[in-house]
């Protein structure tokens, strides 16, 4: 099980490392330091974007949640539902790194700073096509049920952060697009949020979209 969720996040993370390549050329040379944000900052960070969800998403009717400008496009339901299974699986890749070895010996590798994978992901001038695995399945029709399934789901997150004793620096996992530490995953998570919080706003200005 374990590395069938590895690999699973694995293939949704290549999809980000496809359309942001010029990523890499911006990553630390191993003799310069990556810059970290301070601890507190992680569950700042998650409180923010799981505010700014809810505010974009709060009072949406049915209508509006269902709404697509195109039919190749998500609505807002599928969006927030997407959202929902990523963070799962990645919460899931967490558990599953943190009954393993920690490998400090491992940090030397990682090149790119906090602010770098902030940065390439939540960045939406270019558009990236997820991997099936990681497709909704309409399984939302109004804005409480969604938001109700990411809250509760977040809150395990956020508990399950700050229940565990293991120091994030020190667990390093290989991605696409090269070793990042669980703190940064996280970071990750929660900036994956932001970025659909950014395509929801963009798709409520959408022509057609309904006033109410």
């Amino acid at each position: 099980m374990k590395t069938l969720i590895s690999f699973v996040c694995l293939v949704f993370l290549s999809s980000f490392y496809s359309g942001n390549k010029s990523v890499l050329s911006e990553t630390k040379s191993a003799d310069e330091a990556v810059i970290s944000l301070d601890k507190d900052d992680i569950f700042e960070y998650l409180e923010e974007t799981k505010e700014g969800l809810e505010e974009s998403v709060e009072g949406l009717s049915d209508a509006q949640m269902q709404f697509k400008p195109d039919p190749e496009s998500w609505s807002i339901a599928e969006i927030v539902e997407h959202i929902n299974i990523v963070e799962g699986s990645l919460k899931s890749m967490l558990e599953a790194k943190f009954v393993e070895d920690p490998t400090p010996e491992l940090k030397a590798e990682v090149k790119m700073s906090d602010e770098q994978i902030l940065g390439f992901i939540t960045d939406r001038s270019q558009k990236v096509k997820t991997q099936s695995q990681f497709e909704p399945k309409a399984q939302y029709t109004s804005a409480d049920e969604a938001l109700e399934a990411f809250n509760d789901q977040r809150e395990d997150i956020v508990d399950f952060l700050k229940d565990t004793d293991v120091d994030m620096r020190n667990y390093i996992t290989e991605f696409p697009f090269g070793k990042i530490d669980a703190y940064q995953t996280v970071l990750f998570m929660a900036g994956h949020t932001a970025r659909h919080t950014q395509q929801i706003e963009e798709m409520k200005q959408s022509p057609g979209f309904p006033e109410d």
